[in-house]
């Protein structure tokens, strides 16, 4: 089943690209034109548009700020070696996994050596 995306500026055009050839549906801020938008509203289009907000931005992941409830999931990406080419070898295959089931209405905090499901 696709699932629909809203990447931050800061996710690659490549991670993009290799999302929409899986069939995801993606909405990416870069191409909208939206640089510099707020964390916030980045939330409050996310929910309106019922995306999954896919970023490498630690501030997303501030439950203070954005309490699980308060979004429609987030995806954090922190490798440490966070190339273009790295992000889409490692993350990519993770769609392909019962993983992607739980990346909506949570929080999810993908490292090299560990996940962490957040709902």
């Amino acid at each position: 089943m696709p699932l629909r995306f809203l990447t931050d500026e800061n996710i690659a055009k490549s991670l993009v690209k290799a999302l929409r050839n899986k069939g995801h549906n993606v909405k990416d801020i870069k191409e909208e034109k939206l640089f510099g938008t707020s964390d916030k509203k980045i939330v409050d289009m996310s929910i309106a548009e019922d995306r999954i907000i896919l970023t490498h931005d630690k501030d997303f992941a501030n439950i203070s700020n954005f309490p699980i409830p308060s979004h429609n999931g987030v995806v954090l990406i922190r490798y440490k070696n966070l190339s273009p080419e790295n992000v889409v070898k490692k993350f990519i295959p993770l769609l392909d996994t019962k993983l992607k089931n739980k990346f909506k209405k949570s929080l999810v905090i993908i490292k090299d050596d560990f996940i962490k499901v957040e709902t």
